[in-house]
């Protein structure tokens, strides 16, 4: 049997391994207990310096309340606070200091500091709470301050500074014990691991000698076995991983479908939106010819034309109405097979009339053979329309109206180019919007495109417009062959 170095076998590589996992193991949960550890040594510091503070404070507030009304006369007792608390040995206090409202000490541990005036940013928010503050100027200290006030009357705060050098000496402490329990265990895993894994591999080892020993001319004979190892748990994780897949799947479709309730509340928002600003303009425009007419302000010969602005504002609200009803209705698709060209043939001939009036030039790009696609002809055709519509309102001084059609991987795609103005890109992310225009409101409701979209998702399709400006557009469509159609 041939000779393998240790780290080379699987019991070597697994001892390694696993070697390494308890060791950052280790190093984790060592980490989180100090860091747990040093957090409530510090919480229980700060609970017993707080609670010092504000006992020590009433008794200072009662002293300088007796001393105010005459019953007492201070004569050293603020001092005698003082030195009790820097005498204390539970804990390691580094300063104590009355201020009075201004700021002004008027007890210290140090006498000589009796009479300055403390005006740095700790000092000035502790003056300036009503409540126990406890800050932490630096790493190696904890400034506690407490007012000294009944209700809304104030003769000013207790500060006092506490180290933070015991709770380290205790954390190192702490940390030194981790270590070593920690190091100790690791090496018993250690060994423990490799000795179990050389049970485990012994069996193996013991079959791959009687391999080496077997000779041609011995028959070998295998026992029928029932695997009751480690493949069967490898089975059954495998399954328990498929569900979870499943659930997790189950989980992001759910996911998804709220998904899609919030776009389609986003959408609702944009058209209720839109649908105001549409129809609360004309109908301001209505109620201002009404107003002058019931006055009887209306200038002399003017009665013609303010009809005209009205008749004109009701026929845009119906217009903005009627497309949205449309929208709503949602007619349930008829897909059927359909000739694309004779499709874009009969668009274009509805469109004759503004084609040569705006002296359009067509300039199409249809496969000789034809192209025979599942749709629903007269929604399709009015998408068609909407864009041709589009590029020939886009080319007022007149251009090249291109139409491309070509198969490719099973999907039919559209080309439908223009040379007119353009679209900014500022402009472009918005042209799918609900009521959004770059016409004019003369010119168009702003239903159009998304209208359009709407058709084409529903084959299952997409619709999409790329713009440069001053050199014009490009809408792209792509529908299956085949009906794919989405009822809404």
């Amino acid at each position: 049997m041939t000779s393998l170095r240790p780290f080379r076998t699987l019991q070597g590589r697994f001892t390694l391994l696993l070697s390494l996992l308890i060791l950052l193991m280790m190093g984790v949960l060592a980490y989180w207990n100090i860091s747990r550890e040093s957090r409530l040594m510090e919480e229980a510091l700060l609970r017993e310096g707080k609670a010092l503070a504000e006992s020590f404070a009433i008794s200072c507030t009662n002293t300088l309340l007796y001393e105010e009304i005459g019953l007492v006369e201070e004569g050293g007792l603020l001092e005698n606070f003082i030195a009790d608390l820097m005498a204390r040995k539970d804990l390691h206090i580094v300063y104590a200091i009355l201020l009075d409202p201004n700021g002004k000490v008027i007890a210290h541990h140090s006498p000589v500091e009796v009479g300055s005036v403390y005006n740095d940013p700790i000092t000035r928010f502790a003056m300036a709470s009503w409540t126990t503050q406890i800050q932490n100027p630096s790493p190696e200290l904890f400034d506690i301050a407490t007012p000294l006030a009944i209700s809304t009357k104030r003769w000013g705060t207790l500060k006092i500074g506490i180290s933070t050098e015991p709770l380290k000496r205790e954390l190192s402490k702490l940390i030194f014990r981790y270590v070593l329990y920690a190091g100790g265990l690791v090496m018993g895993l250690i060994g423990a691991i490799a000795f179990l894994f050389g049970l485990i591999t012994k069996p193996l080892k013991s079959l791959s000698k009687e391999m080496d020993a077997l000779t041609i001319r011995e028959d070998l004979v295998l026992a029928p076995t029932v695997r009751e190892d480690e493949v069967g748990v490898l089975q059954r994780s495998f399954y328990r991983m498929v569900r979870r897949i499943q659930e997790d799947e189950k989980e992001r479709e759910r996911m998804i479908e709220n998904l899609h309730r919030t776009e389609k509340m986003v959408a609702i928002g944009k058209l209720a939106t839109g649908m105001a600003h549409e129809i609360n303009n004309p109908l301001g425009g209505l109620l201002n010819c009404l107003y002058h007419f019931k006055k009887g302000t209306v200038p002399r010969g003017k009665e013609r034309e303010y009809l005209d602005l009205m008749e004109e504002g009701i026929r845009r609200i119906q217009r903005v109405v009627s497309n949205l009803l449309e929208y709503a209705r949602n007619p349930k698709l008829e897909a059927a097979p359909t000739d694309l060209g004779s499709l874009i043939e009969r668009s274009l001939a509805l469109l004759d009339y503004p084609i040569r009036k705006g002296r359009i030039k067509i300039e199409k790009s249809l496969p000789e053979d034809g192209i025979v696609v599942e749709v629903d002809k007269d929604q399709m055709g009015q998408v068609l329309v909407n864009v041709f519509l589009n590029a020939i309102q886009a080319m007022p001084e007149g251009g090249i109206l291109g139409v491309r059609a070509e198969v490719l991987a099973e999907e039919v795609h559209i080309t439908i180019s223009d040379t007119g103005k353009g679209i900014s890109k500022e402009v472009l992310p918005r042209v799918f919007d609900p009521f959004f225009t770059t016409k004019g409101q003369e010119k168009g409701t702003g239903l159009g495109l998304w209208l359009s979209q709407g058709i084409v998702e529903r084959h299952g399709g997409t619709i999409h417009l790329s713009s440069d400006l001053g050199k014009g557009s490009v809408v792209r469509i792509r529908l299956p062959l085949r009906s794919k159609t989405k009822e809404a």
